[in-house]
């Protein structure tokens, strides 16, 4: 692991970088820059989201630095800088979602957010995944989602907040007037919004077992089971024949799976699931095991060694494999709850949106799913 202030000054220093070197590509107009122009857009949105989910979730935390002062400009500086929401809200939102009162429920920001997208419980798997391609390519969503970053910044933010957000947005205007929309949007608007929308859903829509229909959590068992490892992945095919036809099978298998884990798995690893977040069940429940959360930077050390000194978290039994896989056992989760229910508003007041959505458990089906869903290998 790089030394957490090393890390930080490389990680937005790498990000201009590849800003840069997108905007040649797309100024290049060349077919074999395309490529290239697609990675790079997969790279920028990983460096953006580590700066959001990773550098400032654990300043807010007051985790990233020693010193409280450092982790407080941190968290005040870099949202503006890259259009995100701004600290005092993220701080707010972010403990409360700690909290053992509100985790996961209606009154959870994250879970209000995924709930507001029709991500409610009781809806069927195929009703749930209909929704999410339909909320992926829609422009209503994107526009929310750019609207709600901008007035974080812009309308809820600290002065110092908003004249930095109106320089970087004069900076955005400067580099249109530049280059041109065309090229705005290839090597700005595509990377920095649409995919990094796109990015944030999934990783909230898989992060824990959203239930804005229950109630708080009592305890730790009840709050480690809401808790879960996502990994990109999966097992080397086995050659299950000596034989000719056999080899030639394993070949075939070994081929896609190289697929798969080049175009599927890390892709994922790369723009969604960053940094630490494939153990952000460790984040949650270190103090269970025992563990501290400040040494966030092993964590991915940590909660192996966990799992092998007696695992008291129960953090080997909870691991998802493949991101269809995160959003399958999620949907499976939603679709299995019986419950009457109102979508609630994200707002501070706690008011809810007068839907009176009434879901009733389908027959045959259990209103609790404990049960890890794993991406079979091929």
């Amino acid at each position: 692991m790089l030394p957490t202030g090393l890390d930080v000054i490389l990680t937005p220093g790498l990000l201009i970088l590849a800003f840069i070197a997108l905007f040649y590509l797309v100024l290049d107009s060349s077919l074999k820059a395309i490529p290239l122009i697609l990675m790079l857009w997969l790279v920028i949105v990983g460096f953006l989201r580590k700066i959001q989910v990773t550098h400032l979730h654990h300043a807010i935390h007051n985790r990233l630095f020693n010193r409280p002062a450092l982790n407080q400009f941190y968290a005040y500086l870099m949202p503006s800088l890259i259009l995100v929401q701004n600290a005092t809200e993220y701080r707010k939102e972010h403990l409360k979602h700690h909290n053992l009162n509100f985790f996961t429920t209606k009154h959870d920001a994250d879970a209000a957010f995924l709930a507001q997208l029709s991500f409610i419980p009781g809806r069927s798997r195929s009703e749930l995944w209909l929704n999410l391609w339909i909320t992926i390519f829609s422009p209503v969503f994107h526009f929310l989602f750019l609207r709600a970053r901008l007035s974080s910044l812009l309308v809820r933010g600290k002065p110092v907040a908003t004249v930095s957000t109106l320089i970087m947005l004069g900076m955005h205007g400067m580099l249109i007037s530049k280059y041109g929309w065309i090229a705005y949007v290839l090597a700005i608007a595509v990377p920095m919004f649409l995919l990094y929308h796109i990015s944030a859903l999934l990783q909230f829509l898989t992060e824990h077992a959203w239930n804005i229909a229950g109630s708080s959590v009592k305890n730790w068992a009840e709050y480690s089971e809401r808790c879960w490892g996502r990994f990109c992945g999966e097992p080397y095919p086995q050659c299950i024949s000596d034989s000719l036809g056999g080899r030639l099978r394993h070949m075939i298998h070994v081929m896609y799976w190289m697929f798969k884990m080049i175009c599927v798995h890390l892709p994922v690893r790369i723009s969604c699931l960053v940094s630490d977040l494939p153990v952000h069940d460790w984040h949650h429940l270190a103090p269970v095991q025992g563990q501290n959360p400040r040494d966030w930077q092993d964590s991915l050390y940590l909660r192996e060694l966990a799992i092998t000194q007696g695992d008291c978290a129960g953090f080997g039994s909870r691991e998802l494999w493949g991101m269809r896989s995160m959003i399958e056992h999620q949907f499976l989760w939603l679709e299995n709850i019986a419950c009457h229910y109102v979508v609630p508003d994200r707002s501070d007041s706690g008011n809810t949106t007068p839907h009176n959505v009434v879901i009733s458990l389908r027959e045959g089906k259990s209103a609790c799913v404990t049960r890890t869903v794993i991406e079979k290998p091929c």
